[in-house]
C-alpha cells in the first residue's frame, strides 16, 4: 500500500558522518533501511493490488536475467513481481515472496503462471463422494460431464491407473484423505462456468504440498506404507449441555450416559482411545447473576482411568434455578468454550454433541457473548476440524418460539458438504419429557457406539467401510428420519471422514504434485444421483496485512452504518469515506461517485473485486442501502459484525498460517474460504 511521504530534512555534517559509519559497518539506520525496501508492480488499473505469479514445479531463480538459475523454489511458491525484462528472446520476471523486499531474484516467465486473484482450492471432507479426478485436458473432463453414461465412465476412470497417454494425470488417494492441518496449495488458473446453472464449475488448477516430494505426473497419487506414529486413532467426544430451566431430565440422562459409557469402556480394549468431556451453558449473567455462568467446562476430556474425578464433576451439574432473559440461550458460548478450553490435540475424531430445547441467541441479541451467528460459528468449527452434532428437543414451548427458524439455524450450524448427510442435526420431538430423555440417552448411545466401533476396527487394522445411503424418510407428510437411525448414520459418516484424514496424516499422504490439471468442483457421482456434494472448496489466500485491512474497512463500515441508523442519516457512504480517510495511508484514492458500489469507491479492499462469489456488501450502493428497510439494514450490520469476530479468530489461528519461508510474520498466508468473505 502506498505510504505518506514527508519532505526530507537537510542533512547536517554529523548526520552524514553517522550514515557513513553505519554504511561502513554494513548497517543501515531504520529510515534508510525503510527507503531501501521496494514494493511490487501494481496490477493494471489497480491502486493497491500487486502483480503476483506462482512458480511451477522445478522452477529456479537467478541473480540476474540471463544468468544461470541456481536457487530452487518450492513448487507453486506465491511470488510478487517487482520488474520485467525481455532478454535474448526470453521474458524474465524480478520476484520476491513478500510484498516488500530488499532482495529480489529473477525467474523465467515460462517457469511461473500469473496468479493475481490468489484463488486456491481445498479438498472437501470425504464421506460419500468419490476421489477427485485430475484430468490432463479440459476436453476429456467436459466429455465426461456431457456423457449419457457418466457413472460407468467414472467407475472405469477410478479403477484404471493413470497412463502417459490417458485422460488422467492423477487421482486423489482412495484409502486416505489429505490431512486438514497440512497446508497445501491448489491454485486456480482458469475456469469454465458453462454448467453454472447446475452448480458445477470446471477448473484449471495446479496442486502442491509445500515441502512435499513431487510425484511423477503420470502416476496416481498413492499413499506410502504406514510409518509408526505415536498418536492413535482416538476419539474425543464433548457433550455441550443446555442447563437452563426445563432441561433437568436431559441433564440427569447425560449423567447416566457418561456413567454407562465409562462402564462399557472399562471392559474394552479401546479404553485409552476414547475421552469424554462435558461443557454446560446458560445465558448472560449480566441479566441475572444468579445464573452463575454463561458457559462452564464441567469436566475436561477424561479417559476411563480418570473417570472418578470426571464423574464427580459431572454429578455436580444442575439445572439453573432462575430464568434467562430470552427463550433462546447462548449456545454459541457453550460451543466456543468447547473449542477454546478443551484439549482436542490427542484426538483424531473431534466430535461435540449439543443437546438443547431452544435456539441460539445471535449477535443481534445485546447479551450475546460471542458476537457470532450460526454461519460464522460453523465456519470456525470447520477450520478447527471439530464436528458438531445438535440434538434438538422439539418441545411444545419451542413450537411457540419460531421452531422452523431454530431448525434452519441448527441445520446451517451443522452443515456438511455432502449430499447424503447435508447436516448433523437430529430432531427429537418431545411429548413427554421423561420418555424423551430416555430416547435422548439411546440417541447418544447410538452415536457414541458407532464411533467406538470405528475406533476398535482401526485399532485392529481392519478396513473402515464407506457409509451407505442415509436412513429412509417415512412417506407421511412432514415426517423426519428416525432419530436413533439418524444418529447411527451421522456417527458412521463423520467417523469415516475422520478416519480417512487420520490415515492420510499417518501415511503422510500429500496432494498430487501436478503442474496443471482440470477438475470438477462437485462430486460427479453425486450429481448423477441428483445430489450436490462438494469435492473442492474455494478459498482466497490472504496475508495478515490483507486480513487486517479487510477487518479494518468492515469495522469502519459497521461504525458508519450504526451512526447513520442512530441519526437517521441518509449519507452512509460519506460517513465511510470520512472515517476511511482518517486511517488509510492514501486517502486521496477514495472516490465520491454517485451510484458506485463500495469497492468501486475504494471503501473495501481491491482484492475482493473479481472473486467468483456473490456478495451483498461488495455490490452495495447508496441507493440500495436507502432502499433497505430498517430491519434489513440491521441484519446487514449484524452480519458484518459477526464476520469481524470470525476474522479475529482466523488471525489468532496459528495452526493454519503458512510462511512459505518468509521471515516477516505479516506476510504469512491463510486460506480464507470464499463463504467467509463479506
Amino acid at each position: 500500500m502506498p505510504t505518506r511521504r514527508c519532505a526530507p530534512l537537510p542533512l547536517t555534517p554529523l548526520a552524514v558522518l553517522v550514515f557513513l559509519l553505519f554504511a561502513a559497518l554494513g548497517i543501515l539506520p531504520p529510515a534508510a533501511a525503510a527507503a531501501a525496501l521496494r514494493t511490487p508492480l501494481l496490477q493494471e488499473g489497480k491502486q493497491t493490488l500487486y502483480q503476483r505469479v506462482i512458480s511451477h514445479p522445478g522452477a529456479k531463480t537467478a541473480a540476474a536475467p540471463g544468468e544461470a538459475a541456481t536457487e530452487a523454489l518450492r513448487s507453486f511458491t506465491p511470488l510478487y513481481v517487482y520488474g520485467r525484462r525481455h532478454l535474448l528472446g526470453e521474458d524474465w520476471l524480478e520476484v520476491a515472496p513478500g510484498a516488500t523486499a530488499m532482495r529480489t531474484r529473477w525467474i523465467r516467465a515460462n517457469a511461473c503462471s500469473p496468479w493475481n486473484k490468489a484463488l486456491t482450492l481445498m479438498f472437501a471432507e470425504r464421506i460419500s463422494r468419490d476421489p477427485v479426478l485430475f484430468f490432463r485436458r479440459f476436453e476429456a473432463l467436459n466429455a465426461l460431464v456431457r456423457s449419457q453414461n457418466m457413472r460407468p465412465a467414472l467407475d472405469a476412470l477410478l479403477q484404471a491407473p493413470a497412463a502417459p497417454e490417458g485422460p488422467l494425470l492423477a487421482v486423489e488417494p482412495r484409502e486416505t484423505s489429505v490431512p486438514r492441518k497440512q497446508f497445501y496449495l491448489m491454485p486456480v488458473f482458469d475456469y469454465s462456468d458453462e454448467y453454472e446453472q447446475h452448480n458445477l464449475r470446471l477448473l484449471k488448477i495446479g496442486v502442491v504440498d509445500p515441502g512435499g516430494v513431487p510425484a511423477a505426473p503420470t502416476t496416481v497419487a498413492a499413499a506410502p506404507a504406514p510409518a509408526p506414529q505415536p498418536r492413535r486413532f482416538a476419539a474425543g467426544i464433548a457433550f455441550i449441555v443446555d442447563t437452563t430451566i426445563s432441561m433437568g431430565p436431559y441433564i440427569e440422562q447425560t449423567k447416566n450416559f457418561i456413567h454407562s459409557t465409562y462402564n462399557a469402556l472399562q471392559q474394552s480394549p479401546i479404553a485409552d482411545d476414547v475421552g469424554l468431556a462435558v461443557v454446560a451453558y446458560r445465558n448472560s449473567t449480566k441479566h441475572n447473576a444468579k445464573l452463575e455462568y454463561v458457559s462452564s467446562v464441567i469436566s475436561p476430556f477424561a479417559q476411563v482411568k480418570a473417570r472418578t474425578t470426571a464423574e464427580e464433576r459431572v454429578q455436580r451439574m444442575e439445572e439453573a434455578s432462575v430464568s434467562t432473559h430470552a427463550f433462546n440461550e447462548d449456545a454459541f458460548a457453550g460451543i466456543k468454550a468447547a473449542i477454546d478450553s478443551l484439549d482436542w490435540s490427542p484426538y483424531a475424531v473431534k466430535m461435540a454433541v449439543m443437546v438443547t430445547d431452544a435456539g441460539a441467541i445471535r449477535n443481534d441479541d445485546p447479551f450475546s457473548s460471542t458476537g457470532m451467528t450460526e454461519k460464522e460459528m460453523g465456519d470456525l468449527l470447520a477450520q478447527k476440524g471439530i464436528r458438531l452434532v445438535v440434538i434438538h428437543l422439539q418441545t411444545a414451548a419451542g413450537k411457540q418460539h419460531n421452531l422452523a427458524g431454530t431448525v434452519r439455524q441448527y441445520q446451517q450450524l451443522t452443515a456438511v458438504r455432502d449430499g447424503n448427510v447435508k447436516s448433523a442435526y437430529i430432531a427429537l420431538p418431545v411429548n413427554d419429557p421423561q420418555a424423551a430423555s430416555r430416547q435422548f440417552g439411546r440417541i447418544a448411545a447410538k452415536l457414541v457406539d458407532v464411533l467406538q466401533q470405528i475406533v476398535a476396527k482401526a485399532a485392529k487394522g481392519a478396513a473402515i467401510a464407506k457409509p451407505g445411503p442415509p436412513p429412509a424418510v417415512p412417506q407421511a407428510a412432514a415426517a423426519a428420519p428416525d432419530p436413533e437411525a439418524m444418529a447411527s448414520y451421522i456417527g458412521e459418516a463423520l467417523g469415516y471422514a475422520a478416519y480417512l484424514e487420520f490415515a492420510g496424516e499417518r501415511r503422510k499422504t500429500t496432494a498430487p504434485q501436478l503442474m496443471e490439471a482440470w477438475v470438477a468442483d462437485k462430486d460427479l457421482g453425486s450429481l448423477v444421483q441428483g445430489k450436490s456434494t462438494d469435492a473442492l472448496v474455494a478459498a482466497v489466500l490472504l496475508n495478515k496485512s490483507q486480513l487486517n485491512t479487510l477487518a479494518r474497512q468492515i469495522g469502519l463500515l459497521v461504525d458508519a452504518a450504526r451512526a447513520s441508523r442512530l441519526t437517521d442519516s441518509k449519507d452512509l457512504f460519506q460517513r465511510v469515506i470520512s472515517l476511511s480517510s482518517q486511517t488509510l495511508c492514501d486517502p486521496e484514492r477514495l472516490q465520491r461517485a454517485a451510484g458506485e458500489n463500495l469497492c468501486a469507491q475504494g471503501l473495501l479492499p481491491e482484492f475482493l473485486a473479481g472473486l467468483p462469489y456473490k456478495s451483498q456488501v461488495m455490490h452495495l450502493t447508496e441507493e440500495r442501502w436507502l432502499a433497505m428497510s430498517a430491519r434489513e439494514q440491521d441484519e446487514l450490520i449484524y452480519a458484518l459484525e459477526a464476520k469481524l469476530r470470525l476474522y479475529a479468530e482466523y488471525h489468532n489461528d496459528a495452526d493454519n498460517w503458512a510462511s512459505f519461508g518468509i521471515a516477516d510474520p505479516a506476510e504469512a498466508l491463510y486460506r480464507v474460504p470464499l463463504t467467509s468473505l463479506p
